[in-house]
């Protein structure tokens, strides 16, 4: 797959975290999981309870993004406002912002696997703050 063919999946899939981007047998891995999320459902599933479930108004802002023949890093900063559970917490109503990254792995058109690094620890403290931020 070209590096041009990667950008457009990549950056369109990250424009609105659409479903019709990822293979059927995608799998995403994140820190603190258990195990990686397998599959389009599953993993759509983990992105709406992260954006919109756990975090309202909830968005990525992108830094940089590096892109090869297959795969793509981009940087990015999570904000949104802790409004649910993302892993059985009370919501806090706080503002979180915590730098991520993400290196996806393109082929037929389609992410078929993705690595997501973020500090969760500071993701745990921002939840756990005293201090209300606005």
């Amino acid at each position: 797959m070209s590096a041009d063919e990667t950008r457009r999946v990549v950056t369109s899939y990250l424009a609105d975290h659409g479903n019709e981007w990822l293979a059927e047998q995608v799998e995403f891995v994140e820190p603190g999981a258990a195990e990686p999320h397998r599959g389009r459902q599953r993993v759509s599933e983990w992105l709406a309870r992260f954006y919109g479930g756990a975090f309202g108004e909830a968005h990525a802002e992108g830094r940089s993004l590096v892109v090869d023949d297959g795969r793509a890093a981009c940087e990015f900063v999570f904000s949104g406002v802790h409004t649910g559970s993302l892993c059985g917490e009370q919501p806090t109503g706080r503002q979180v912002s915590v730098p991520m990254a993400a290196v996806y792995d393109v082929d037929g058109g389609e992410i078929v696997s993705a690595r997501i690094y973020y500090d969760a620890g500071r993701l745990r403290d921002e939840l756990n703050s005293s201090a209300l931020r606005t």
